[in-house]
């Protein structure tokens, strides 16, 4: 399913002088979202794009905001432990250097559910996700 654009009432505003503008898809199985941070020009500041892969359930997490090089991780969902069977706080794992796995599949979750953004917004999160060097296959 295409992501979703989460109306701005709904959506905190957190970031002093930026706004939050959130995309979501409503798949029953895996799934993604994208949070982008643009200022008043409209211009993009900051995104965190997150992918669950169905049906392995892995969780994978880009993140970037502007003056720094983009993040690609995975989530650690936490576990469920205790009495009361409380859930864990999730947490993002980066590595210094990218999996190129996994920013591949990262850069096809968006360019599949892209086509929502304003072209600007489109072609800027796109420039910082195939700004990721990856290795050539036989080199090294």
């Amino acid at each position: 399913m295409p992501w979703q654009k989460i109306e701005g009432q709904y959506v905190k505003q957190d970031q002093p002088g930026l706004h939050t503008r959130w995309f979501w898809d409503t798949t029953d199985r895996g799934g993604g979202e994208l949070v982008i941070w643009v200022d008043d020009s409209d211009a993009v500041q900051g995104f965190q794009l997150s992918y669950e892969q169905w049906p392995s359930g892995r969780h994978y997490v880009a993140q970037w905001s502007a003056g720094s090089r983009l993040q690609v991780g995975t989530v650690d969902e936490g576990t469920t432990s205790g009495v009361r069977m409380r859930k864990q706080s999730a947490i993002m794992r980066f590595s210094d250097e990218p999996d190129p796995k996994v920013t591949a599949l990262l850069q096809r979750y968006f360019r599949t559910n892209a086509s929502i953004l304003d072209d600007s917004h489109r072609e800027s999160i796109s420039s910082v996700l195939n700004a990721v060097s990856t290795p050539v296959e036989g080199s090294g």
